[in-house]
């Protein structure tokens, strides 16, 4: 039986083995004693039998090499405790993907993965909140293997969510219409690391993510701002970027095309562009087509006005033909002009005045005309 290597139980381990050594030492010191008392009061025309002495001697060394042998081991435990510890160290500013539900939301979309063993006849996405309250709703894929899903802080209501811990929760059916266990993974930045009774873990969000959880790591391209970071960052400028974005940073003159990709054909799909106070001012309908599409918003308003400057957020709302929502994701394109950061993370400046974390670019285009 094997149990696991713990910083607490490993610190345990060396109280025991220390108080082990001191209490062999008393041992050894009163059997001594007696020893030399019993030889003192022999007699000598008997004298004791010296076999019994050397057999406890014997046992008094097998004890004390036992426990050498375990301060020996509880250094190793240490050290390895120590060099684990460091290790994880490296994790700090990297993106990880790790097996579970919740996940950090920040205002930006999340790449959320999730695992279907084997056919289903419904499959549904839900996105709860800290209070588990479901926000968002969509319907999810059917067929086995393993599926993304972006998840923008769309709620069921057209606004958007706070930032804050959320959780992804697919509940799926086969075709016997049991229950189908169904494996999510998230990612996010790691910002640090501590122990928790002895265990190293790692800190995403509010989160504690144990190491043993992780599946693999990536350089996030919004991390911390090193000097060869932001150089990196400044070879964007002058390019034209394609990022995931459901904002809209209206001068009051302007149009904007929005690129947004159906994940299938839908029945019907709106274009819904709100205010800064989550109401819905624009609506119009869009194409339904699966895969990339392209629509534009010139600033009318449904009353027939123009909207004034400010900023917006669009959503599409797509849905099939037995009225469920098809999952898709949203992009905007525009040249880089600059480069800033804010708490740590880089952000490109875009022409129309949007700032777009470095995370968000899915492609570049370099113009025929050059840049930097």
């Amino acid at each position: 039986m094997t149990s696991d290597v713990t910083i607490s139980g490993a610190l345990q381990q060396q109280a025991n083995t220390s108080q082990a050594n001191t209490k062999l030492a008393e041992d050894f010191s009163q059997f001594l004693n007696l020893l030399t008392v019993q030889l003192q009061n022999q007699d000598p025309l008997s004298p004791m039998d010296t076999t019994e002495f050397t057999n406890q001697l014997v046992a008094f060394t097998g004890v004390e090499q036992q426990i050498n042998t375990n301060q020996k081991l509880d250094s190793l435990v240490a050290l390895g405790i120590g060099s684990s510890f460091s290790s994880s160290q490296n994790y700090v500013g990297q993106e990880i993907s790790y097996v579970a539900s919740e996940f950090a939301y920040e205002g930006s979309s999340n790449i959320l993965r999730y695992s279907m063993p084997e056919q289903a006849s419904l499959s549904q996405i839900n996105i709860l909140n800290e209070a588990g309250e479901v926000v968002y709703s969509t319907e999810g894929s059917k067929n086995p293997g393993a599926h993304d899903f972006i998840w923008n802080g769309e709620t069921n209501s057209g606004e958007k969510a706070v930032p804050g811990t959320y959780t992804i929760r697919v509940e799926a059916l086969d075709v016997r219409e049991e229950p189908i266990q169904v494996s999510t993974v998230v990612s996010g930045v790691v910002r640090g690391t501590e122990t928790q009774n002895g265990e190293i873990l790692l800190l995403v969000g509010e989160r504690a993510v144990p190491v043993g959880s992780v599946l693999n790591t990536s350089v996030g391209n919004d991390l911390s701002a090193s000097s060869a970071a932001l150089t990196s960052a400044m070879q964007y400028i002058g390019t034209n970027v394609t990022f995931l974005n459901s904002q809209l940073k209206h001068d009051g003159n302007q149009s904007h095309n929005i690129i947004y990709n159906l994940e299938s054909t839908a029945e019907r799909a709106k274009l819904l562009v709100s205010d800064s106070n989550g109401n819905v001012v624009y609506t119009q309908d869009i194409d339904t087509d699966s895969g990339e599409n392209i629509t534009s918003w010139d600033g009318s308003l449904s009353n027939g006005g123009q909207a004034a400057a400010g900023d917006y957020t669009f959503t599409i709302d797509a849905i099939n033909d037995s009225d469920a929502r098809i999952p898709y994701t949203s992009r905007s394109s525009g040249g880089v002009t600059g480069v800033e950061t804010q708490n740590g993370q880089i952000y490109l400046n875009i022409d129309d005045g949007k700032t777009v974390a470095l995370s968000q670019v899915v492609s570049v285009d370099i113009p025929e005309s050059g840049g930097a």
